[in-house]
């Protein structure tokens, strides 16, 4: 402004210094503007007579509403619209309606006074590098009541400038296009210095107007709280998000500067952060919608701006797209209408909400005892409109999607988390987009003092918007199948572990305060709470040392311990073998308690097999597991975890009766019992029954879409284990390379081996010991007793064994050289596992027969020569590359077991270290070899397992 003063003051003093002859010349030009705008001044009053207001809503020029007045568009002849106007130079513009003067009205509090019995409107439109904004600034009053007062018709204007002087004066005020409409006050300017005032005074609003947009853009305006709303020419270009300052546009002298500007746009911000502060928000309901303009909280209160999340602020990532094509009719429907709900459709009471929960109570206790179908047609009513209801209804999608693996299904469960997200977040604390900014870039939700000043609805919002989240962040990761949508879902899944983090942080601190344990907070939100939190901390605990290390740093922690101790607290568990049953009662519980249960059976007895986890304790999972089959005897949930209760105890035969009760406890899932055939096809093999165990694999493949491409391996691997020459299994092998998925962009490790495998016996025409070598991969020897591991899979292995100590020649082997080293390898390597599990079972199993038939310390000295022979002639190994980093892991493991701790973490580190271990020279293998992931997991999780115990 005061660049513009100078420059100003310098044109001023040049007008000075100019000839008589030029003064002459000026005033005649003015005198000629004159006359002209005061013909059109009369043209328009005397139309303005004879038309009805309403009319001039056909000319394309549309009245943007203000928090103070009503901006009318005025155009002057000779000056041609910027922005979608086919008005000539010299065409004729119809008037704007007359209105009548607010100059005796009394200015609210907090704003300026007027000064004049008319104001005046201009409009700066501003184009740079590309992109168009229109920055207008109006003034005027409100009636006392707070309403917007009519808008004010400018009537004389015999100072406007010509059009030459304008564009003079645009070049001297930052070198931009600027273009100045509406009517100027009367104030005496008979010279060419009146154009350059019209100038700075388009330019003053145009600074107050931005200063007023940054702060409005944070505070609001008050008028907007009573329901108005801005309009604008062109969507795409105009800034609309902020009303914009008053400028009373006179003599120089009484022009604001930037402070006075700014000071007065904050005071106008100030009655509707007031208001907003101090608002009528009854404790047993959710706050009000908020009507700022420009910011998120209002954008997502109004139903127009998707939740915002890692995709974007407002954005949609490209699995939310792609899961659009797919959905049928109805769910986009569906969809459709819930993204158009505003706060007043979704708006809740505390006992409203409670209601819901008891309802979703009612479900989840049908939906576990296998009463699927039903559940489903309860939950599903009010899914549209109700916030737990569309919880419930998302979580049932995203279950029969996870289960069939169906493209469709998994886009049905992304649309259905993400209508559950939107009614949530209509629901959430009002935030402006610099807070959410803020938050995002920490990675935090609320602060334990916002949490608490928010109501139980909002609370529990902020809970189903992040549960919603982290379900469709998973669902996106698998359908979309790309880096783009990983990138995106990773992003949203720091968001809900961010607002998880600070809801954690509120009950810890409500706690606290309250000496121990807050009544306040129910145990619905506890569950919830405890559920994320704990599930997080748990999955992070598991990765490797140096990967968390690095997770760290963004915010990330994770400890297996923690996350245990978490999910026990919905249920009031506790290890110790005094306990038997809950603390926590049903009457009294938190509507996730069952599933934080589930989640630790699924550690104790899912997770258990795969990985030398710590802190299992298999009779406390057993405890859990006889509360609620007692609760839920048709579940077909927890008799699976039962079938899993024996598989971990090394009861493989109770465990198929068990799977197969589980199987038949319902029928309106098919999935459910594909589920419960993978894992009985699992016991059979760790019971080396090929034939049955072919059998499952052929059922699953026919009927499930988790992965065929191991299915059509582990039937062929089956058949052939027991029939060598098979013809269809040959068949079936052939086929599995051009079965293989993808999840985010990536191949599946365990489809990358078994592909593998496939190719290495379409190559060689033949595979030795293909279905003990799948067992492996799936834990089925560690869970094989030891009468089974004694008698089938040592016998197998050593008669293989000993067909490859009689070659001779390996150039006569029937695979070649290269095949004998892979399948010398081999069976050392599984004669090296199984005579460890022989010596030393898991300390879960219970061990028949109790005592080996083969002495441990010969078994310990027989495994240990087998896994040496394997790193012995690494250098030889073709495919079998893997075996050099297992026969490390397990060597590590053997120590351990038999009190050579500084040995077994020798070679537990050496794995972990990423070293390169083969060394044969034609190969460049860029330290990656088959089933990397799955060692490097099993390392870190013996090596862990280790140094605490």
């Amino acid at each position: 402004m005061n660049r513009l003063r100078r420059r100003l003051s310098n044109l001023s003093t040049t007008s000075k210094q100019s000839d008589d002859g030029d003064r002459a010349s000026i005033h005649s030009n003015l005198s000629s503007h004159r006359e002209a705008i005061s013909s059109f001044i009369r043209r328009s009053r005397s139309r303005s007579t004879s038309k009805e207001p309403e009319e001039t809503a056909s000319t394309g020029r549309r009245s943007s509403i203000s928090g103070v007045g009503r901006r009318a568009s005025l155009k002057i002849p000779g000056l041609r619209s910027r922005k979608g106007s086919n008005a000539q130079d010299d065409e004729e513009v119809p008037p704007v309606p007359k209105t009548r003067s607010i100059s005796s009205s009394a200015a609210p509090e907090g704003y300026p006074a007027s000064t004049s019995d008319s104001s005046r409107k201009g409009s700066v439109t501003k184009k740079t590098r590309g992109r168009t904004s229109s920055e207008t600034s109006s003034s005027g009053g409100t009636k006392a009541n707070g309403s917007a007062a009519p808008a004010v018709a400018a009537t004389n204007t015999p100072g406007t400038p010509s059009r030459k002087g304008r564009r003079a004066s645009a070049d001297k005020s930052e070198k931009a296009e600027t273009q100045q409409n509406g009517e100027a006050e009367q104030n005496g300017s008979q010279s060419y210095l009146g154009a350059a005032t019209a100038a700075v005074a388009g330019a003053g609003a145009a600074v107050g107007g931005t200063a007023a947009a940054i702060v409005s853009k944070v505070t609001g305006t008050a008028a907007e709280e009573h329901g108005y709303q801005s309009e604008s020419d062109d969507d795409d270009d105009v800034f609309h998000d902020a009303d914009l300052t008053d400028i009373h546009e006179g003599d120089e002298d009484e022009e604001e500067d930037d402070e006075a500007t700014g000071k007065k746009a904050k005071g106008r911000a100030q009655p509707q952060s007031a208001y907003h502060r101090a608002g009528p928000a009854a404790a047993t309901s959710s706050r009000g919608p908020s009507k700022l303009k420009g910011t998120s909280g209002a954008k997502r209160r109004a139903g127009s701006d998707p939740p915002t999340g890692a995709a974007g602020a407002g954005g949609e990532s490209p699995s939310d797209a792609k899961a659009k094509k797919e959905v049928p009719a109805e769910v986009r429907e569906k969809s459709a209408k819930v993204s158009k709900l505003r706060f007043d459709d979704v708006t809740q009471t505390t006992e409203r909400m409670n209601e819901d929960l008891d309802v979703a109570r009612k479900v989840l206790d049908l939906f576990l005892n296998s009463r699927m179908i039903e559940a489903e047609e309860i939950i599903k009513q009010h899914a549209d409109s109700r916030m737990y209801y569309a919880l419930g209804f998302g979580l049932i999608a995203t279950i029969k999607g996870f289960m069939t693996f169906e493209p469709q299904d998994l886009a049905i469960a992304i649309s259905y988390c993400r209508d559950s997200m939107n009614i949530a977040n209509l629901l959430r604390k009002q935030s402006n987009a610099v807070s959410n900014l803020g938050r995002f870039v920490r990675g935090t939700g609320h602060g334990p003092a916002a949490m608490a000043q928010m109501t139980p609805v909002q609370r529990h919002a902020e809970l189903v918007y992040a549960e919603s989240m982290l379900l469709k962040a998973v669902l996106g990761i698998v359908h979309s199948g790309d880096v783009f949508s990983f990138v995106a879902e990773a992003l949203n899944m720091r968001t809900a572990y961010g607002i998880y983090r600070s809801l954690g942080k509120y009950v810890e601190t409500a706690d606290g305060k309250a000496g121990g344990f807050d009544k306040s907070i129910d145990e619905d939100f506890r569950s919830g709470t405890f559920l994320g939190n704990g599930l997080i901390s748990l999955i992070l605990g598991l990765l490797p040392s140096k990967v968390l290390k690095i997770m760290d740093v963004f915010g990330y922690t994770g400890d297996t311990k923690v996350g245990l101790d978490t999910l026990m607290r919905p249920g009031g568990w506790s290890q110790s073998p005094k306990q038997k049953k809950p603390k926590m009662d049903k009457e009294h519980e938190g509507i996730r308690r069952s599933i934080c249960d589930m989640s630790l059976l699924l550690y104790h007895l899912v997770l258990s097999s795969f990985l030398p986890v710590t802190g299992v304790d298999v009779p406390f999972a057993e405890r859990i597991l006889d509360v609620h089959l007692a609760r839920y005897p048709e579940s077909v949930f927890f008799l699976f975890f039962s079938g899993r209760l024996y598989s971990t105890q090394a009861l493989p035969e109770q465990a198929i009766v068990a799977f197969e009760k589980a199987r038949k406890a319902q029928d309106e899932y098919r999935e459910l019992q594909n589920l419960c055939h993978w894992d009985s096809s699992l016991c059979r093999m760790s019971l080396s029954q090929w034939p049955e165990a072919q059998e499952c694999f052929s059922t699953l493949l026919d009927s499930s879409n988790w992965s065929p491409c191991v299915y059509a391996y582990g039937k062929a691997a089956n058949t052939l284990q027991h029939d060598p020459t098979n013809k269809e299994a040959a068949a079936t092998m052939a086929k599995v390379p051009s079965m293989m998925q993808r999840i985010a962009g990536k191949s599946i490790p365990l489809e990358k081996f078994v592909a593998k495998k496939a190719h290495q016996f379409n190559e060689q025409g033949h595979l030795l010991l293909p279905g003990i070598e799948f067992s492996y991969a799936f834990h089925c020897l560690s869970n094989a007793p030891r009468w089974s591991l004694t008698d089938e899979q040592l016998v197998a292995i050593s008669d293989a064994l000993t067909e490859l100590n009689e070659i001779e020649d390996p150039s006569q082997y029937k695979g070649g050289v290269d095949a004998y080293w892979d399948d010398l390898a081999l069976c050392h390597f599984l004669r090296g596992v199984t005579l460890r599990y022989i010596a030393h079972p898991e300390k879960h199993s219970k061990v028949k027969p109790a005592q080996p038939d083969i002495p441990v310390e010969e078994a310990e000295e027989q495994a240990i020569l087998s896994l040496n022979a394997v790193i012995e002639n690494g250098h030889k190994i073709h495919h079998c590359t893997q075996y050099l980093y297992f026969s490390r892991y397990e060597l590590g493991r053997l120590y351990a077991v038999m009190g050579q701790t500084e040995k077994a973490v020798e070679y537990l580190e050496l794995v972990l270290s990423g070293k390169q271990l083969e060394d044969k020279g034609n190969r460049s293998t860029k330290h990656k070899y088959p089933l990397q992931n799955m060692c490097l997991l099993r390392s870190n999780g013996a090596l862990t397992t280790i140094k605490q115990a």
